[in-house]
């Protein structure tokens, strides 16, 4: 089964549902973290169908997703996927976002950190990438703190909502790092 529940100490990371389309929404119209991902502008409705297509995907897709839960009150927060899969070589990319008045509470690295592990323990990947935004120096501290290690830096890669283009660092974690 792809994107199985798994849990922390503090979080439920599951499968994506229909009911999850308020916070997930919150987070596409963010303009706060516009700052530093690229989202699409979808209509609520046209995410709520975006939603269902995941859904209906979710065991034939080898692009995983997570729903970020808290366990205290359900309430989704966030969510953590694979959003590129390169066979050849057995690795994938991964990708995390968390609803704004949830960062700086350490969600962010322990869902990364459980996910990843996972993905390099049971789907045996030998590598596990992420990418973020120079300027987004909070995402270069989660992904340090979850154990990857950054690997390289291209400039000017990534348009921003202003108008200037920031680069993007990429880092990687694997068994042996």
């Amino acid at each position: 089964m792809l994107s199985p529940k798994l849990e922390t100490k503090r979080l439920i990371l599951r499968r994506l549902e229909e009911s999850d389309l308020d916070a997930m929404y919150e987070i596409i119209s963010d303009n706060r973290l516009a700052d530093y991902i690229q989202f699409p502008r979808l209509s609520k409705d046209e995410e709520l169908a975006y939603i269902r297509f995941l859904i209906k995907e979710a065991d034939v897709s080898a692009e995983e997703k997570w729903i970020i839960e808290l366990k205290e009150n359900h309430e989704p927060i966030g969510n953590i996927s694979v959003n590129d899969v390169n066979k050849r070589n057995n690795f994938c990319t991964i990708g995390y976002v968390v609803r704004y008045k949830y960062w700086g509470k350490g969600y962010a690295t322990e869902a990364l950190k459980t996910i990843s592990d996972y993905l390099l323990n049971e789907r045996k990947y030998y590598l596990v990438e992420g990418v973020c935004n120079e300027r987004n120096l909070q995402s270069s501290r989660v992904l340090i703190k979850a154990g990857f290690k950054k690997d390289g830096y291209v400039a000017n890669r990534r348009l921003n909502k202003d108008g200037t283009y920031s680069g993007i660092e990429y880092y990687s974690k694997s068994k042996w790092t």
